[in-house]
């Protein structure tokens, strides 16, 4: 670890990763930390939307990303009563895509990739807090304080600071700058799928009372299942969760019309 950079970055997911590439790249001395070990699973519907995938483009990273997805050529969208919307994605008239790779596959290139540009990276590190002084204008943010494999707390100086830890930042949580709502809230599970035949160059959305399901197809010949609902007790078993959503009569009945 670098106790002064440039740049220090908390969390390595995709907006983290993609600064520290474009820093690297600008010359930028970055340091960018993740609590987990890469790959690592992510809960998600496992698409790149194509506005994503022209931002990824113009950074280069196609050869890179493009043979470890499929591409998608719009969504489907279900509601009750048999409604069904399917839509094409399209870019001033022409037809374009978006992509779906795995998580673990997308998350893990992109810090491969920030790494070549020259960023610093280690995982297995728990970022504490930020390092808060006096500035000119009132107080400042001077950098990370970190706890590695060791336990033992380490400030990592820096002139700029990102907070790249998702919903829950630890950063965020101390400065003040984001909290969590009590309502709606709203609970996830997800599973992959052998053998599923009826699987299109579409991803799928499908909205139900009080929950909703997405799919999409991934390399491999697998589906992708995630389940959201808003009734917390349903997830005291994530399995049978999934099976009984996917094999009610509602959902199949929307789906097949």
């Amino acid at each position: 670890m670098h106790p002064q950079v440039d740049v220090a970055i908390a969390g390595a997911g995709p907006a983290g990763a993609v600064a520290a590439l474009v820093l690297a790249r600008a010359g930028a001395k970055v340091q960018l930390f993740d609590r987990a070990v890469f790959p690592r699973q992510k809960l998600c519907g496992d698409t790149v939307n194509p506005g994503a995938v022209a931002i990824l483009q113009r950074l280069g990273l196609s050869d890179r990303l493009r043979p470890l997805g499929l591409p998608l050529g719009g969504m489907l969208v279900t509601g009750l009563y048999g409604v069904t919307v399917q839509g094409r994605y399209r870019n001033n008239g022409e037809a374009c895509v978006g992509w779906s790779i795995a998580r673990h596959e997308l998350d893990a290139s992109l810090v491969r990739a920030a790494v070549d540009a020259g960023a610093k990276f280690d995982e297995k590190v728990k970022v504490c807090g930020p390092i808060i002084g006096e500035g000119t204008e009132g107080v400042c943010v001077g950098g990370l304080i970190v706890s590695g494999r060791n336990k033992q707390p380490l400030q990592v100086r820096a002139r700029v600071t990102i907070a790249a830890d998702g919903r829950r930042s630890v950063l965020g949580s101390a400065l003040g700058l984001t909290r969590l709502t009590k309502k709606p809230r709203r609970w996830a599970v997800g599973s992959y799928f052998s053998g599923v035949n009826s699987l299109s160059d579409l991803g799928e959305m499908h909205i139900r009372c009080n929950h909703y399901v997405g799919v999409s197809p991934v390399v491999g010949g697998l589906a992708n299942v995630c389940v959201v609902s808003s009734v917390r007790d349903r997830f005291a078993n994530p399995e049978s969760l999934v099976r009984e959503t996917i094999a009610s009569r509602s959902f199949f009945r929307c789906t097949a019309s």
